[in-house]
């Protein structure tokens, strides 16, 4: 449970009630102070509380953390918790976002505090992995590494026409047909999901226009892109679902289509059936770099537990087992140990770098296996 820490100085100034979750009655200052911070500061629409419909919410209140003067939120770090099935397995993720501290209170370690108080709610909450939107000191600090690889392409226009009927901003319900059916994916009920696609919370950020294309026979949905607009012509895509080849043929669709300029598709790694796809689309590689954001596993026991099971179905591996000593984060398999600090330990699940001093059997399999799939940080649901 959060602790309270009511008429406390901090740095020596000012007496704050905090951490703890925002009030009902706190909410419309809260929202007021994340606008400030990310919108109206620098010339912008008030509109964060549109772009992130579910995560500043009145549902949301015990998941947004704050540190309060006289009933006014002057700091604020939030959560949204959401369950993600994880190639069958269920899993709990957590995603951190609208830091902010008032420019007044700045410099007094309040968000050092709140993420203290985070770190203990997503432990109680029962999450596995936190998910962050950005990588700074205060992040790394908590242990919140960078983590995994994609790889970006740019696609060419296609002489190729498609062979499915091509639907721009279809009905949410086949959207959500496609998407409850990917290895990897949060839970959205259909309601939540009709905000997400009416916020479009990413692009709405960088202020982008988007939509979503849809492949279809007759009432059948096949597959699904969300395509970001850039004002110059260039289109990124951001999420998908459904049949592999068939978003083949709506991503020549919208190259073809007469204002796209280019058209950049980033790809995780564990995205193996795409990138081998590639070729058929003359894609060309641009770059290839970390995830944006950071990561850090919050249960690392029933995480490995988890992932053990996604193992022995992938590869008919069974016995991975981990635990905590310390500081440092430990692997059982087989007869084998190994023993490594929170870093080497994310490096090696999810960028896939193996240590030296990793035993046989252990490094067999996670030669097959590593890196492990994450949930993907740009779709409808980044915070």
């Amino acid at each position: 449970m959060l602790g309270e820490i009511k008429n406390k100085p901090i740095g020596g100034c000012c007496f704050l009630e905090g951490p703890r979750a925002v009030k009902k009655e706190e909410l419309q200052q809260l929202t007021d102070l994340i606008n400030y911070v990310f919108r109206t500061s620098s010339g912008r629409e008030a509109d964060m509380h549109i772009s992130f419909p579910l995560f500043i919410s009145e549902e949301n209140l015990n998941n947004l953390l704050v540190m309060v003067d006289n009933g006014k939120p002057v700091s604020h770090m939030g959560l949204w918790i959401n369950d993600f099935s994880y190639f069958g397995q269920p899993i709990r993720v957590g995603s951190l976002g609208s830091v902010c501290t008032d420019p007044n209170y700045r410099g007094q370690g309040l968000a050092t505090k709140l993420m203290d108080a985070v770190l203990d709610h997503l432990e109680a909450e029962g999450v596995d992995l936190l998910l962050v939107s950005g990588g700074r000191g205060l992040y790394q600090r908590a242990q919140c590494f960078k983590a995994g690889k994609v790889t970006w392409y740019n696609i060419p226009k296609s002489s190729s026409l498609p062979r499915f009927e091509i639907v721009v901003n279809p009905p949410v319900e086949q959207l959500a047909e496609l998407w409850s059916n990917e290895p990897m994916h949060s839970h959205r009920e259909l309601n939540n999901f009709k905000a997400l696609v009416d916020a479009a919370p990413l692009p709405r950020c960088i202020q982008h226009q988007s939509a979503v294309y849809l492949a279809k026979i007759g009432d059948v949905p096949l597959a699904y892109i969300q395509a970001v607009n850039a004002p110059n012509g260039g289109v990124l895509f951001y999420e998908w679902a459904g049949d592999r080849t068939v978003l083949l043929e709506i991503a020549s669709y919208i190259s073809n289509l007469p204002e796209t300029r280019e058209v950049t598709w980033p790809l995780p790694s564990w995205e193996k059936a795409l990138h081998n796809l590639m070729p058929k689309l003359d894609a060309k590689v641009i770059r290839t770099e970390e995830l944006s954001g950071t990561y850090r596993i919050i249960r690392f026991a029933a995480f490995i537990e988890k992932i053990n099971k996604y193992l022995q179905e992938r590869y008919g591996t069974n016995g991975l087992r981990g635990f905590d000593e310390g500081d440092m984060q430990v692997l059982h398999y087989l007869d084998e140990e190994l023993k490594l600090d929170r870093k080497s330990m994310s490096d090696l699940l999810f960028s896939g770098l193996l240590p030296e001093n990793m035993p046989p059997e252990m490094k067999s399999l996670f030669v097959k296996a590593a890196p492990l799939p994450l949930p993907w940080p740009i779709g409808f649901d980044y915070i």
